[in-house]
């Protein structure tokens, strides 16, 4: 079964017909425009696609999807069984479905230590976030947004936070700022990581000023992620050997 015909199988199911699908193709030569009438193609990225991209484009589709939500539905043209043809040189790369409806479950019990804080108010990127520290094999909680994190640094303690700077209630300068007040009567520093929505000049910036050690834009690959905290948690232990 090639690409198209498990992306006709999928919209033809009205099981997985509201799934988006991302077609990913060797080279450029698909007719995305006729495939997006016929089987509800949600994005075409074409190979080799960078991680970033990759993920980008994941979240972004995700996020269209979960609005539409209680909309009305788009109407796919009726599928017209073509005669059989050679395969077309591509394939659709699927995994499992993701649980977009609920947040990842934090890997430790609700009191317990962690080695991550994420501060984080959009449930896609908590997913997102989530799933590549369970693949880093760090424990973690979620804060919905800057108050939140402030009450739950002061309980859990986390080795480290990443901090989005867009939160309701409190962004993530203000946490930070926060905690960095809460850190003097105690003389401790936990590395913080802002998360920017974009990577505009001066974000950098901003972030250091409010009290971060780092910052990240979004889209976060893995390996940047994984990159920074691998860096600022040796710090981190180095610094309390010292």
């Amino acid at each position: 079964m090639n690409g198209a015909d498990v992306a006709r199988a999928i919209a033809s199911d009205s099981r997985l017909s509201s799934i988006p699908v991302v077609l990913l193709t060797s080279v450029d030569q698909v007719d995305f425009g006729k495939m997006i009438i016929d089987f509800g193609i949600a994005a075409h990225l074409t190979k080799p696609a960078r991680s970033a991209v990759l993920l980008g484009t994941v979240i972004s589709v995700v996020q269209k999807a979960r609005s539409q939500v209680g909309k009305a539905q788009f109407v796919r043209e009726p599928i017209v069984q073509a005669p059989p043809a050679a395969p077309p040189a591509f394939t659709v790369i699927r995994g499992p479905a993701l649980p977009v409806a609920a947040a990842p479950e934090s890997t430790t019990t609700p009191n317990g230590p962690i080695d991550i804080l994420i501060a984080e108010d959009n449930d896609v990127n908590q997913l997102v976030f989530g799933q590549i520290l369970n693949g880093l094999g760090l424990s973690y909680r979620i804060a919905g947004n800057g108050r939140t994190a402030v009450e739950m640094y002061r309980a859990l303690r986390p080795k480290l936070i990443l901090m989005d700077v867009s939160m309701p209630e409190m962004n993530g300068y203000e946490a930070t700022r926060a905690i960095r007040a809460m850190e003097t009567s105690t003389g401790t520093h936990i590395p913080i990581i802002g998360v920017t929505a974009h990577a505009l000049k001066g974000d950098r910036d901003k972030c250091i000023e409010s009290g971060m050690d780092d910052y990240l834009p979004k889209p976060v690959s893995p390996d940047r992620l994984g990159t920074k905290i691998g860096t600022w948690l040796s710090e981190t232990v180095v610094a309390k050997t010292a």
